[in-house]
Protein backbone atom coordinates (compact mmCIF):
# COMPACT_ATOMS: atom_id res chain seq x y z
CA UNK A 1 0.00 0.00 0.00
CA UNK A 2 1.37 3.37 -1.04
CA UNK A 3 2.27 5.71 1.79
CA UNK A 4 0.48 9.07 1.78
CA UNK A 5 2.43 12.02 0.47
CA UNK A 6 2.80 14.62 3.22
CA UNK A 7 4.54 17.97 3.55
CA UNK A 8 7.41 16.09 5.19
CA UNK A 9 7.68 13.99 2.01
CA UNK A 10 7.90 17.12 -0.11
CA UNK A 11 10.48 18.68 2.23
CA UNK A 12 12.64 15.56 2.08
CA UNK A 13 12.40 15.28 -1.72
CA UNK A 14 13.28 18.94 -2.24
CA UNK A 15 15.84 19.33 0.53
CA UNK A 16 13.82 22.15 2.07
CA UNK A 17 12.67 22.76 5.61
CA UNK A 18 9.16 21.74 6.61
CA UNK A 19 8.43 25.38 7.41
CA UNK A 20 9.48 26.50 3.92
CA UNK A 21 7.26 23.88 2.26
CA UNK A 22 4.28 24.85 4.43
CA UNK A 23 4.70 28.53 3.65
CA UNK A 24 5.05 27.84 -0.07
CA UNK A 25 1.87 25.75 -0.16
CA UNK A 26 -0.02 28.42 1.78
CA UNK A 27 1.32 31.28 -0.39
CA UNK A 28 3.15 33.15 2.35
CA UNK A 29 4.74 36.41 1.08
CA UNK A 30 8.15 35.70 2.62
CA UNK A 31 8.74 32.74 0.27
CA UNK A 32 10.05 33.49 -3.22
CA UNK A 33 8.05 32.76 -6.35
CA UNK A 34 10.69 30.30 -7.61
CA UNK A 35 10.53 28.25 -4.41
CA UNK A 36 6.71 28.29 -4.48
CA UNK A 37 6.66 26.99 -8.03
CA UNK A 38 9.22 24.28 -7.14
CA UNK A 39 7.12 23.09 -4.20
CA UNK A 40 3.82 23.14 -6.11
CA UNK A 41 5.40 21.31 -9.04
CA UNK A 42 6.71 18.54 -6.76
CA UNK A 43 3.31 18.38 -5.01
CA UNK A 44 1.58 17.80 -8.35
CA UNK A 45 4.19 15.23 -9.38
CA UNK A 46 3.81 13.18 -6.19
CA UNK A 47 0.04 13.62 -5.89
CA UNK A 48 0.10 15.59 -2.64
CA UNK A 49 -3.28 16.64 -1.22
CA UNK A 50 -3.59 18.80 1.90
CA UNK A 51 -4.85 17.37 5.16
CA UNK A 52 -7.75 19.75 5.71
CA UNK A 53 -8.46 18.52 9.22
CA UNK A 54 -4.90 19.15 10.30
CA UNK A 55 -4.92 22.55 8.62
CA UNK A 56 -8.16 23.49 10.39
CA UNK A 57 -6.73 22.45 13.73
CA UNK A 58 -3.62 24.49 13.14
CA UNK A 59 -5.56 27.60 12.08
CA UNK A 60 -8.43 27.06 14.56
CA UNK A 61 -10.84 27.61 11.69
CA UNK A 62 -11.88 26.02 8.41
CA UNK A 63 -13.00 26.81 4.89
CA UNK A 64 -16.64 25.81 5.38
CA UNK A 65 -19.73 27.81 6.27
CA UNK A 66 -22.67 26.28 8.10
CA UNK A 67 -26.13 27.22 6.80
CA UNK A 68 -28.84 26.50 9.38
CA UNK A 69 -32.34 26.88 7.93
CA UNK A 70 -35.57 26.37 9.83
CA UNK A 71 -37.29 24.93 6.76
CA UNK A 72 -35.48 24.03 3.54
CA UNK A 73 -38.85 23.91 1.74
CA UNK A 74 -38.84 27.71 1.66
CA UNK A 75 -37.27 30.60 -0.20
CA UNK A 76 -34.27 30.30 2.14
CA UNK A 77 -33.76 26.68 1.15
CA UNK A 78 -33.75 27.82 -2.47
CA UNK A 79 -31.34 30.62 -1.57
CA UNK A 80 -28.82 27.93 -0.59
CA UNK A 81 -27.98 27.55 -4.29
CA UNK A 82 -27.08 31.23 -4.57
CA UNK A 83 -25.01 31.02 -1.40
CA UNK A 84 -23.18 28.02 -2.82
CA UNK A 85 -22.39 29.83 -6.05
CA UNK A 86 -20.95 32.83 -4.20
CA UNK A 87 -19.07 30.68 -1.69
CA UNK A 88 -17.30 28.73 -4.45
CA UNK A 89 -15.81 31.97 -5.79
CA UNK A 90 -13.82 32.21 -2.57
CA UNK A 91 -12.96 28.54 -2.13
CA UNK A 92 -15.56 28.06 0.60
CA UNK A 93 -17.74 25.01 1.14
CA UNK A 94 -21.27 25.00 2.56
CA UNK A 95 -22.91 22.57 4.97
CA UNK A 96 -26.70 22.69 5.15
CA UNK A 97 -28.81 21.90 8.22
CA UNK A 98 -32.63 21.85 8.42
CA UNK A 99 -33.97 22.44 11.95
CA UNK A 100 -37.67 21.95 11.13
CA UNK A 101 -38.47 24.98 13.36
CA UNK A 102 -37.18 23.04 16.39
CA UNK A 103 -34.98 25.07 18.79
CA UNK A 104 -33.44 21.88 20.21
CA UNK A 105 -32.30 20.75 16.75
CA UNK A 106 -31.12 24.27 16.03
CA UNK A 107 -28.99 24.27 19.19
CA UNK A 108 -27.45 20.92 18.21
CA UNK A 109 -26.63 22.22 14.70
CA UNK A 110 -24.95 25.36 16.01
CA UNK A 111 -22.95 23.39 18.58
CA UNK A 112 -21.78 20.98 15.91
CA UNK A 113 -20.64 23.85 13.70
CA UNK A 114 -18.75 25.52 16.53
CA UNK A 115 -17.10 22.24 17.51
CA UNK A 116 -16.12 21.75 13.86
CA UNK A 117 -14.54 25.23 13.73
CA UNK A 118 -16.81 26.57 10.99
CA UNK A 119 -15.49 29.71 9.35
CA UNK A 120 -18.95 31.26 9.67
CA UNK A 121 -22.63 30.54 10.29
CA UNK A 122 -25.73 31.64 8.38
CA UNK A 123 -28.99 31.01 10.20
CA UNK A 124 -32.72 31.51 9.78
CA UNK A 125 -33.61 31.04 13.45
CA UNK A 126 -36.59 29.11 14.75
CA UNK A 127 -37.40 31.87 17.23
CA UNK A 128 -36.92 35.60 17.63
CA UNK A 129 -35.21 34.83 20.94
CA UNK A 130 -31.69 34.02 19.79
CA UNK A 131 -29.95 34.51 23.13
CA UNK A 132 -29.02 30.82 23.43
CA UNK A 133 -27.50 30.84 19.93
CA UNK A 134 -25.54 34.04 20.38
CA UNK A 135 -24.19 32.87 23.75
CA UNK A 136 -23.10 29.55 22.21
CA UNK A 137 -21.33 31.19 19.30
CA UNK A 138 -19.87 34.18 21.12
CA UNK A 139 -16.75 35.34 19.29
CA UNK A 140 -15.82 31.89 18.01
CA UNK A 141 -17.24 32.49 14.52
CA UNK A 142 -18.99 35.30 12.65
CA UNK A 143 -22.71 34.74 12.25
CA UNK A 144 -25.34 36.29 9.96
CA UNK A 145 -29.08 36.07 10.60
CA UNK A 146 -30.94 35.61 7.33
CA UNK A 147 -34.54 36.75 6.91
CA UNK A 148 -36.74 39.11 8.84
CA UNK A 149 -37.18 37.18 12.07
CA UNK A 150 -34.12 38.79 13.72
CA UNK A 151 -33.30 42.41 12.92
CA UNK A 152 -31.57 43.36 16.15
CA UNK A 153 -28.88 45.98 15.37
CA UNK A 154 -26.54 44.17 17.77
CA UNK A 155 -26.18 41.32 15.25
CA UNK A 156 -25.27 40.86 11.59
CA UNK A 157 -28.42 40.36 9.53
CA UNK A 158 -29.46 40.24 5.88
CA UNK A 159 -33.08 40.37 4.74
CA UNK A 160 -35.28 41.89 2.08
CA UNK A 161 -37.10 45.13 2.78
CA UNK A 162 -40.46 43.48 3.49
CA UNK A 163 -42.18 46.76 4.34
CA UNK A 164 -41.19 48.13 0.95
CA UNK A 165 -42.19 44.87 -0.76
CA UNK A 166 -45.62 44.84 0.90
CA UNK A 167 -46.21 48.44 -0.14
CA UNK A 168 -45.25 47.53 -3.73
CA UNK A 169 -47.72 44.63 -3.80
CA UNK A 170 -50.62 46.60 -2.35
CA UNK A 171 -50.02 49.68 -4.52
CA UNK A 172 -49.92 47.43 -7.57
CA UNK A 173 -53.29 45.88 -6.67
CA UNK A 174 -54.79 49.30 -5.98
CA UNK A 175 -53.48 50.47 -9.35
CA UNK A 176 -55.36 47.54 -10.88
CA UNK A 177 -58.59 48.86 -9.38
CA UNK A 178 -58.71 46.63 -6.30
CA UNK A 179 -59.78 48.05 -2.96
CA UNK A 180 -61.37 45.10 -1.18
CA UNK A 181 -58.02 43.43 -0.52
CA UNK A 182 -57.54 40.62 2.01
CA UNK A 183 -54.26 39.72 3.69
CA UNK A 184 -53.49 36.07 4.47
CA UNK A 185 -50.82 35.06 6.99
CA UNK A 186 -49.56 31.91 8.64
CA UNK A 187 -49.62 31.58 12.44
CA UNK A 188 -45.89 32.16 13.00
CA UNK A 189 -44.93 35.58 14.38
CA UNK A 190 -41.88 37.48 13.15
CA UNK A 191 -40.67 41.03 12.77
CA UNK A 192 -41.20 40.87 9.01
CA UNK A 193 -44.79 39.63 9.36
CA UNK A 194 -45.52 42.36 11.92
CA UNK A 195 -44.12 44.92 9.49
CA UNK A 196 -46.23 43.58 6.62
CA UNK A 197 -49.35 43.75 8.78
CA UNK A 198 -48.59 47.33 9.78
CA UNK A 199 -48.17 48.38 6.13
CA UNK A 200 -51.40 46.60 5.14
CA UNK A 201 -53.36 48.30 7.94
CA UNK A 202 -52.00 51.71 7.00
CA UNK A 203 -52.81 51.30 3.30
CA UNK A 204 -56.32 50.00 4.00
CA UNK A 205 -56.91 52.94 6.34
CA UNK A 206 -55.84 55.32 3.59
CA UNK A 207 -58.39 53.67 1.28
CA UNK A 208 -61.13 53.88 3.89
CA UNK A 209 -61.42 50.09 3.74
CA UNK A 210 -61.81 47.73 6.73
CA UNK A 211 -59.02 45.27 7.49
CA UNK A 212 -59.59 41.80 6.08
CA UNK A 213 -56.87 39.78 7.77
CA UNK A 214 -56.86 35.99 7.82
CA UNK A 215 -54.35 34.32 10.12
CA UNK A 216 -53.64 30.59 10.07
CA UNK A 217 -53.60 28.17 12.98
CA UNK A 218 -50.79 25.89 14.10
CA UNK A 219 -53.07 22.95 13.33
CA UNK A 220 -53.21 23.95 9.64
CA UNK A 221 -49.94 22.13 8.94
CA UNK A 222 -47.81 23.31 6.01
CA UNK A 223 -47.82 26.82 4.62
CA UNK A 224 -49.78 25.66 1.59
CA UNK A 225 -52.33 23.93 3.82
CA UNK A 226 -52.61 27.09 5.90
CA UNK A 227 -53.24 29.16 2.78
CA UNK A 228 -55.87 26.68 1.63
CA UNK A 229 -57.65 26.81 5.00
CA UNK A 230 -57.65 30.62 5.05
CA UNK A 231 -58.83 30.66 1.44
CA UNK A 232 -61.83 28.56 2.46
CA UNK A 233 -62.56 30.95 5.34
CA UNK A 234 -62.34 33.88 2.97
CA UNK A 235 -64.80 32.22 0.60
CA UNK A 236 -67.25 31.58 3.42
CA UNK A 237 -67.09 35.21 4.57
CA UNK A 238 -68.97 36.51 1.54
CA UNK A 239 -66.97 39.70 1.91
CA UNK A 240 -66.70 40.54 -1.77
CA UNK A 241 -62.89 40.45 -1.80
CA UNK A 242 -61.38 40.99 -5.26
CA UNK A 243 -57.72 40.54 -4.34
CA UNK A 244 -55.56 38.65 -1.84
CA UNK A 245 -52.07 39.48 -0.64
CA UNK A 246 -50.37 36.48 1.00
CA UNK A 247 -47.26 37.00 3.12
CA UNK A 248 -45.57 33.95 1.55
CA UNK A 249 -45.79 32.32 -1.86
CA UNK A 250 -46.66 28.90 -0.49
CA UNK A 251 -49.61 30.45 1.35
CA UNK A 252 -50.70 32.17 -1.86
CA UNK A 253 -50.59 28.86 -3.75
CA UNK A 254 -52.86 27.32 -1.09
CA UNK A 255 -55.30 30.24 -1.46
CA UNK A 256 -55.39 29.76 -5.24
CA UNK A 257 -56.17 26.08 -4.77
CA UNK A 258 -59.11 26.90 -2.48
CA UNK A 259 -60.46 29.50 -4.90
CA UNK A 260 -60.23 27.19 -7.88
CA UNK A 261 -61.90 24.31 -6.06
CA UNK A 262 -64.79 26.66 -5.26
CA UNK A 263 -65.11 27.53 -8.95
CA UNK A 264 -63.70 31.03 -8.59
CA UNK A 265 -61.57 32.20 -11.50
CA UNK A 266 -58.08 33.49 -10.80
CA UNK A 267 -57.46 36.27 -11.75
CA UNK A 268 -60.77 37.17 -13.42
CA UNK A 269 -62.71 37.13 -10.15
CA UNK A 270 -59.92 37.23 -7.57
CA UNK A 271 -56.33 38.35 -8.03
CA UNK A 272 -53.67 36.75 -5.82
CA UNK A 273 -50.22 38.13 -5.01
CA UNK A 274 -47.57 36.35 -2.92
CA UNK A 275 -44.23 37.20 -1.37
CA UNK A 276 -40.81 35.50 -1.73
CA UNK A 277 -40.33 34.59 -5.38
CA UNK A 278 -39.89 30.84 -4.89
CA UNK A 279 -39.21 28.74 -7.98
CA UNK A 280 -42.67 27.14 -7.90
CA UNK A 281 -44.34 30.54 -8.28
CA UNK A 282 -43.14 30.71 -11.90
CA UNK A 283 -44.71 27.39 -12.93
CA UNK A 284 -47.22 27.91 -15.76
CA UNK A 285 -50.10 26.28 -13.85
CA UNK A 286 -49.51 28.70 -10.96
CA UNK A 287 -48.18 31.88 -12.59
CA UNK A 288 -48.08 33.69 -9.28
CA UNK A 289 -47.55 37.42 -9.16
CA UNK A 290 -45.08 37.85 -6.32
CA UNK A 291 -42.67 40.13 -4.55
CA UNK A 292 -39.35 38.45 -5.24
CA UNK A 293 -36.41 38.53 -2.85
CA UNK A 294 -33.09 39.21 -4.65
CA UNK A 295 -31.34 35.97 -3.70
CA UNK A 296 -28.00 36.60 -5.38
CA UNK A 297 -27.61 40.10 -3.93
CA UNK A 298 -28.43 38.75 -0.48
CA UNK A 299 -26.07 35.77 -0.88
CA UNK A 300 -23.22 38.03 -1.98
CA UNK A 301 -23.70 40.30 1.02
CA UNK A 302 -23.86 37.35 3.44
CA UNK A 303 -20.60 35.81 2.23
CA UNK A 304 -18.96 39.25 2.16
CA UNK A 305 -19.92 39.91 5.78
CA UNK A 306 -18.71 36.48 6.94
CA UNK A 307 -15.35 36.78 5.17
CA UNK A 308 -14.61 40.25 6.48
CA UNK A 309 -15.73 39.48 10.02
CA UNK A 310 -13.68 36.28 10.03
CA UNK A 311 -10.65 38.35 9.05
CA UNK A 312 -11.42 41.20 11.47
CA UNK A 313 -13.63 40.02 14.35
CA UNK A 314 -13.72 43.50 15.88
CA UNK A 315 -15.83 44.92 13.04
CA UNK A 316 -19.21 46.33 14.15
CA UNK A 317 -22.42 44.43 13.22
CA UNK A 318 -23.64 44.92 9.65
CA UNK A 319 -27.20 45.12 8.37
CA UNK A 320 -28.45 44.82 4.81
CA UNK A 321 -32.00 45.42 3.55
CA UNK A 322 -32.23 44.11 0.00
CA UNK A 323 -34.59 45.83 -2.44
CA UNK A 324 -37.39 43.42 -3.49
CA UNK A 325 -38.86 43.27 -6.98
CA UNK A 326 -42.50 42.91 -8.03
CA UNK A 327 -42.85 40.13 -10.62
CA UNK A 328 -46.23 40.29 -12.39
CA UNK A 329 -47.66 37.04 -13.72
CA UNK A 330 -51.06 35.58 -14.58
CA UNK A 331 -52.52 35.35 -11.05
CA UNK A 332 -53.38 39.06 -11.03
CA UNK A 333 -55.45 41.31 -13.29
CA UNK A 334 -57.57 44.47 -13.17
CA UNK A 335 -60.62 44.28 -10.90
CA UNK A 336 -63.79 43.38 -12.74
CA UNK A 337 -66.29 41.74 -10.42
CA UNK A 338 -66.63 40.52 -6.84
CA UNK A 339 -67.74 37.15 -5.51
Amino acid sequence: MRKPVTMRTLARELGLSLSAVSKALNDYPDIGAETKELVHSKARELGYTPNLLARNLAKQTSNFVGVVIRDVASVYGEMFKSLGEVARRYGLNLILYDTNHDPAIEKWCVKNLIDSMAMGIVITPASEDVSVITEMVGDRAPMVFLGGKVTDPAFNYVCSDSDRGTEMALRYLIGQGHERIAMVCDHKCSNSRSGKLAVYRRVMSELGQPERIYVGNESDGSLMASGYAQGMRLLQSGDGVTAVFAVKDMIAIGVIQALREAGKRVPEQVSVVGYDGIDASALPMIGLTTVSQPRMAMAERIIDILRRHAETPSLPPEHYLAEPELVVRSSSAPAIKTF
